[in-house]
């Protein structure tokens, strides 16, 4: 076995103390910082806000669309009362987004029905509801506005 015996004549170690920059060299960099990342935050926020309306947008789109299913599916149609069954699919679409802030109920657009006759005793049914989206802002290279749709298809009925 071998022990170590520390010289006790050795020099002790040398501390380096790192200096600060004086005060005059770091005086604008706070400030340069703060312009520097100020507009990439301020442009992510707006992108976030932007992302939040726009899934909004399309939540209350599909709930629209479920409210005029669920008409659809309570409310059978026959062919003399086509017309007025439509105009009530528009009023339950309407309706179930009469609540929500920054939507216009009244420019939902509840498209026709089409309806499928798949044999003899059963119909399939296709309910679209859409809505024209407006960006909140300018975004380049990206679409001012665009239709955020849904569609659902009802089968059995």
């Amino acid at each position: 076995m071998i022990l170590a015996i520390p010289d006790l004549h050795a020099k002790p170690l040398q501390v380096f103390h790192l200096s600060t920059p004086r005060k005059s060299t770091r005086r604008g960099v706070a400030l340069f910082e703060f312009a520097v990342t100020l507009p990439l935050m301020l442009l992510l926020s707006l992108a976030v806000i932007d992302f939040a309306r726009i899934s909004f947008f399309r939540f209350v789109v599909g709930d629209a669309t479920g409210a005029a299913g669920r008409y659809a599916m309570l409310n059978p149609v026959t062919e003399n009362s086509l017309s007025a069954w439509q105009s009530a699919l528009e009023i339950a679409a309407r309706e179930s987004a009469q609540g929500s802030p920054w939507i216009d109920p009244t420019a939902i657009v509840v498209h026709p029905a089409v309806i499928q006759q798949v044999n003899t005793t059963e119909k399939r049914i296709t309910l679209k509801v859409s809505y024209l989206f407006r960006t909140g802002f300018w975004w380049p290279g990206i679409p001012s506005q665009t239709t955020v749709s849904s569609q659902l298809t009802l089968t059995g009925l």
